[in-house]
């Protein structure tokens, strides 16, 4: 609990800094707002039936073998094929706002800081699994950047504006990591579940709002991939 309770803090902290200033402008534009919405509907409902869908791929099995390809296909689907643009277009683009860079690498800094300390001063080593490094720290983490800020939060944000959009987005995110991992196989939730649920949905705002002042999916995806690293 008292990890939880500490990411909390620093995530909020870091997203009151990095919320200070003007956004740059939005990557997208609404020609209708009730179009985004729907669209982020779909999405949502498509992530809501994957654990649903069970079957093997690689070393994933069961419901991360459906994600994995529904992560994988969604970003591309949505903009070459139903939108007719470039991925540029959900920030597979270099970053930009200098300031909000040097807050990320602080951020990154006291996550390395954390994951190689922190075992020290608990007494045991770091250890280093490859399998889960590669899944955790660079495919999910990169795909569910790809979807959560850049399919559903800029679609959020050409419709309600950037604050609304990455707190949207956020909440998603937590969300749907209690519904994989509670609400699908019934596990009941416990006070510290309930907090480290309450962290990963400010950990989607603190994203998201990175995403908002980058926009680019680069900056989102290294704090996620050494979040996950640091687990």
């Amino acid at each position: 609990m008292g990890t939880s309770i500490a990411l909390i803090a620093i995530h909020t902290i870091f997203i009151v800094l990095l919320h200070r200033g003007r956004y740059p402008a939005a990557l997208t534009r609404a020609s209708r707002p009730s179009r985004e919405y729907l669209e982020v509907a779909l999405v949502v409902f498509g992530l809501l039936m994957v654990p649903f869908v069970r079957f093997r791929f690689l070393w994933w099995s069961g419901w991360l073998s459906a994600y994995l390809v529904f992560l994988v296909l969604l970003p591309p689907v949505m903009e070459w094929m139903v939108r007719r643009r470039p991925l540029s277009a959900i920030g597979f683009r270099l970053p930009q706002n200098r300031r909000a860079m040097i807050l990320v690498a602080v951020v990154l800094g006291l996550y390395l800081v954390a994951r190689l300390g922190w075992p020290q001063v608990q007494g045991r080593g770091c250890t280093f699994d490859l399998r889960a490094f590669v899944s955790n720290s660079i495919v999910f983490a990169f795909l569910e950047e790809a979807t959560f800020r850049g399919v559903i939060q800029t679609r959020l944000e050409s419709a309600m504006g950037a604050t609304r959009a990455w707190a949207a987005s956020g909440l998603i995110f937590g969300f749907y990591h209690y519904y994989v991992h509670y609400l699908v196989p019934g596990k009941p939730v416990a006070p510290a579940d309930a907090l480290a649920l309450l962290s990963l949905a400010v950990l989607g705002m603190l994203l998201g709002v990175v995403f908002a002042k980058t926009r680019s999916l680069l900056p989102s995806f290294l704090i996620h991939a050494v979040h996950n690293l640091a687990l």
